[in-house]
């Protein structure tokens, strides 16, 4: 899978208009037909916060949290009838998508970033609601039909269908896959494709994208090994959010990246990914995305350590060369409010060695937990 490969590997925007995307978007979306819903249990409406207004960073990573909560339920509920063959009703699971939907067009990144950190015996769920929310909010950032966009994010949700066929001794296991059981764990996208067109899913979106997420667009991926030629957008917007959701997340055979060292590593390759998607992602998630390496007006070099409620162009940081001088400074938490960004760097630029140990150490010995 990417997110092993990216583990082991050393991690090296602007919007785009909705016209460059109208060759890839030409699919129209499909109709879900009514079906008798099969006596799941009432969701707690009132804590999926579809009709809440927009509050500050703060308020909607409380609501994210109550999202989190029941959504967890709802797609726990799923994957286990998907898992002993029983069909499932995608309406069900829409206003889960509904809620995501509403949550990202408050805050593009409360969601994602509340879901971060996960239990090992939740992840498959957890980081498949976090992959729902990156690709609606990315959906919103290419100006994507809002229709189109909510299917886009139950495909999200149900891209990674085909893990609840892998055996979990696997998927956690903390040291490197042989070839045999690497195998056996890229499975997971024909199974999945297969269990959702058995449990009832007819979304052509949702099937695409749980087949064809781990392909590259230099053909490089699986399970099929097609280019860019013929991988749609869809399946090209899920290899950006599912990599990075991976990649942000602890694991049992890998530590987290800040969402900084993530965007570095995953623009620095080639092959991999489709570059304005990327672009666009990048977008997204906002200017100074934790982790990220910026310049200060007083000349100074930072990490930056936090984003604020108040003023996510704001972010405290951590100051430690100076950029006229090349020199090394002491580590000094500084606000941005004081000393303002005045652009983002990349570390190649500067000769920065063994960077991203260096980055992570930063970040971990400031520790400022979102929201604070």
């Amino acid at each position: 899978m990417e997110e092993r490969y990216a583990a082991q590997a050393q991690p090296a925007a602007n919007s785009l208009n909705s016209d460059d995307w109208r060759d890839l978007t030409a699919a129209s979306v499909s109709d879900q037909p009514d079906r008798e819903r099969q006596g799941c249990a009432p969701l707690k409406t009132e804590r999926l916060h579809l009709r809440s207004r927009p509050a500050g960073l703060a308020k909607e990573r409380e609501r994210a949290r109550e999202i989190l909560s029941t959504a967890r339920g709802v797609v726990t509920s799923a994957f286990t009838d998907i898992r002993f063959g029983r069909k499932i009703n995608s309406a069900d699971l829409e206003p889960v998508v509904a809620a995501i939907a509403a949550s990202v067009s408050r805050s593009p990144t409360a969601l994602p970033g509340v879901t971060r950190m996960k239990e090992r015996h939740e992840y498959t769920y957890l980081h498949s609601i976090a992959v729902c929310g990156l690709m609606i909010a990315l959906g919103r950032e290419l100006r994507l039909d809002p229709a189109l966009t909510r299917e886009i994010g139950l495909a999200g949700l149900l891209h990674d269908v085909g893990k609840a066929r892998v055996p979990v001794a696997l998927l956690d296991k903390p040291g490197p896959l042989d070839f045999e059981e690497y195998a056996l764990v890229q499975e997971h996208t024909v199974r999945g494709h297969e269990l959702l067109r058995e449990s009832g899913i007819d979304s052509e979106i949702a099937l695409d994208v749980c087949l064809h997420h781990h392909e590259r667009i230099d053909g490089s991926g699986y399970p099929s090994g097609i280019s860019a030629q013929s991988l749609s957008i869809y399946a090209r917007m899920a290899a950006v959010c599912d990599v990075y959701d991976a990649v942000t997340s602890s694991r049992s055979y890998k530590e987290s990246w800040s969402p900084g060292a993530a965007l570095d590593w995953m623009t620095g390759t080639t092959g991999h990914f489709d570059p304005r998607v990327l672009r666009a992602f990048r977008s997204m998630l906002g200017v100074f995305p934790l982790g990220s390496l910026v310049r200060l007006t007083s000349q100074r070099l930072a990490v930056v350590l936090d984003e604020p409620d108040d003023d996510p162009t704001s972010p405290n940081v951590c100051v430690f060369l100076s950029a006229e001088t090349c020199e090394e400074l002491p580590l000094a938490a500084v606000s941005t409010r004081t000393d303002p960004i005045i652009g983002l760097e990349v570390s190649a630029h500067w000769g920065l060695r063994d960077w991203e140990r260096r980055r992570e150490e930063i970040v971990r010995a400031f520790e400022i937990a979102p929201g604070n």
